[in-house]
């Protein structure tokens, strides 16, 4: 019999009798953890801030928001998950399923298919066809070790994408967010919360936010060339590279350099820079800011930081993690402290950016709070540089009707 104590497994169900009842059954199976999801976008959100694949996914296939079929395909893609069990209540859906899985190379195994409700008999028979040890095994090396990261980097492996934000009063485009990414010559794109937590505190952390920081610069640079003169760029800088100030004067020359005006450039620091308090750090911040740099702190939480503590560094911008955004509209405690957050900010003349929008109505939310920026996936996914342009000219009037809808989604 297997030994599923050391492994990790997810629900995904809307259903919250069926969510409790597969639960019910992994951790009867022997899961030592089980994590649970409403739906595919909750999935994606607690699977991506993990950091670790689990070991086993149960997904549901017929949800509101994202079904499962395009969960399937976001599990693949971004190796979140080592093996697969699908559940649906009508059978022609675990056809598909299934054929969604032999569509492509995949390192996810499917274990098979079953018809709710799920009963404990056939989950044990679907479990019977893994190893539990290969995928606790598999979970592990897919996250990649420092000397595979810093070998990428020296191959120049690692590139920018741009995420959209908009203004939420009117739905133009302002600006864009910088994510590090990595196009793996096998396994394709890997996401920055795969690959960075590993770097923490490495000699490598530096080096890659400066790569990114100089490919995005010339990115920007290239599109003010060919007219989008007000489109503005946000990139985060790590601690260990905003408390040298050598890096600093660096990245002050390579924007000399691209020649961008240092108003449409702001650099972000962690929240953790701030509460720490950290000085040389807040130091090289207020210079950034005396250059004429917008100076942002990134994934902002109500609670974590204190307004005495933003108020140390010359902040022009706070963007506010999606913990606090996402359906703020529908949770009242989290609605209040979106609006805590946002009037915290504006009382000391700092703009705010909504970070992980998803629902109109909660952009509708942020409207009448009078936060000035959004982006998330409402608005667009991160992009590589080439679709920019065309996701502007595509998106145009779904944003304008977007930001004109009062509370729908």
């Amino acid at each position: 019999m297997q030994d599923w104590t050391n492994c990790t497994a997810m629900v995904v169900e809307d259903s919250a009798v069926q969510r409790d009842h597969m639960a019910g059954l992994l951790r009867q199976a022997g899961f030592g953890q089980v994590l649970v999801a409403c739906d595919g976008i909750d999935a994606l959100r607690k699977l991506d801030a993990r950091g670790l694949p689990v070991e086993l996914v149960l997904t549901d296939l017929d949800m509101p928001g994202m079904d499962g079929l395009e969960l399937i395909r976001h599990l693949k893609e971004l190796e979140l998950a080592c093996s697969l069990v699908v559940a649906s209540a009508r059978e022609g859906r675990l056809g598909e399923a299934a054929a969604s899985m032999a569509d492509g190379a995949t390192r996810m195994q499917m274990l098979g298919t079953a018809l709710k409700p799920l009963h404990f008999d056939v989950l044990q028979s679907l479990l019977a066809h893994a190893d539990a040890q290969a995928l606790s095994a598999g979970a592990m090396t897919a996250v990649p070790g420092s000397e595979e990261i810093e070998a990428a980097l020296a191959q120049q492996q690692f590139l920018p994408y741009f995420e959209p934000r908009i203004e939420v009063a009117g739905g133009l485009l302002r600006g864009v967010d910088v994510h590090a990414s990595w196009l793996h010559p096998e396994r394709g794109l890997i996401r920055a919360s795969r690959f960075l937590p590993t770097l923490q505190g490495s000699a490598s952390i530096a080096p890659l936010a400066m790569s990114i920081a100089q490919q995005a610069l010339a990115q920007l640079k290239a599109w003010h060339d060919i007219g989008l003169v007000t489109l503005t760029m946000s990139i985060r800088l790590p601690a260990e590279l905003l408390a040298d100030r050598r890096m600093i004067d660096r990245l002050c020359a390579i924007v000399h350099e691209h020649g961008v005006a240092h108003r449409s450039i702001t650099w972000e620091c962690p929240e953790a820079v701030l509460t720490s308090a950290a000085p040389l750090s807040i130091a090289n911040l207020a210079h950034l800011s005396l250059r004429g740099f917008g100076i942002g702190v990134a994934g902002y939480r109500a609670g974590q930081t204190s307004q005495q503590q933003l108020a140390r560094c010359p902040l022009t911008e706070l963007r506010i993690d999606h913990v606090i955004v996402n359906e703020a509209s529908q949770q009242p405690a989290r609605a209040a402290l979106l609006q805590q957050s946002i009037e915290a900010a504006h009382q000391m003349r700092i703009a705010v950016v909504a970070e992980g929008v998803e629902h109109g109505s909660d952009l509708a939310l942020l409207r009448s709070y009078g936060c000035e920026l959004a982006q998330g996936p409402l608005v667009a996914a991160p992009m590589p540089a080439q679709a920019l342009v065309g996701w502007i000219k595509g998106n145009r009037r779904r944003l304008k009707e977007l930001v004109a809808v009062e509370g729908g989604d």
